[in-house]
């Protein structure tokens, strides 16, 4: 877990460093305001990868890697469940936004910073991945089904004229 974690993103690309490291759901305010957590989940965690470059895009760029398993609620059946974002990214580090690179949506731009913040970073990114309203997957239906008959829901009547019609063709 790193509290506070802030390079110089110029330098650290322009000298190709490396740094991967695991951060704590519960110290990034906004994400925890977003996820509508019950509890945190025991697989709860976001680990990171970010990487400098000098040339790869002949300019000082970095590669931020996240792996992230968010503890949330279902918007459908409103149980705990886990929301797991794999996320990459490309970053050119320039004193302002490269303009022959603007067509290229897989590549990002951060201004030169002297103490940027690797989880403030990770954090945005996450916030802007995060789905607005989650819910179960389709292989993970049951558990909706299974809470909405629990809770003395009816059953959708027109369900049955749903399956009728793909019966029927």
């Amino acid at each position: 877990m790193m509290k506070t974690l802030s390079i110089n993103n110029f330098e650290f690309a322009q000298s190709e460093q490396s740094i991967a490291g695991v951060l704590d759901i519960l110290e990034m305010d906004r994400l925890t305001d977003v996820l509508l957590m019950q509890e945190p989940l025991p697989e709860s965690e976001i680990q990171f990868t970010l990487t400098g470059y000098n040339k790869k895009y002949s300019l000082p760029s970095l590669h931020l890697s996240v792996d992230a398993h968010l503890p949330t609620t279902c918007q459908r059946c409103l149980n705990a469940m886990s929301v797991q974002l794999k996320l990459e990214f490309d970053y050119l580090i320039t004193d302002s936004e490269p303009a022959e690179f603007d067509e290229n949506d897989d590549l990002d731009w951060l201004e030169i910073s002297p103490v940027m913040s690797v989880p403030a970073l990770v954090e945005d990114e996450l916030l802007i991945a995060f789905p607005i309203a989650p819910t179960h997957s389709s292989e993970q239906q049951g558990e909706c089904k299974q809470h909405a008959m629990q809770s003395g829901e009816k059953p959708n009547p027109f369900a049955v004229l749903k399956d009728l019609m793909n019966k029927a063709s």
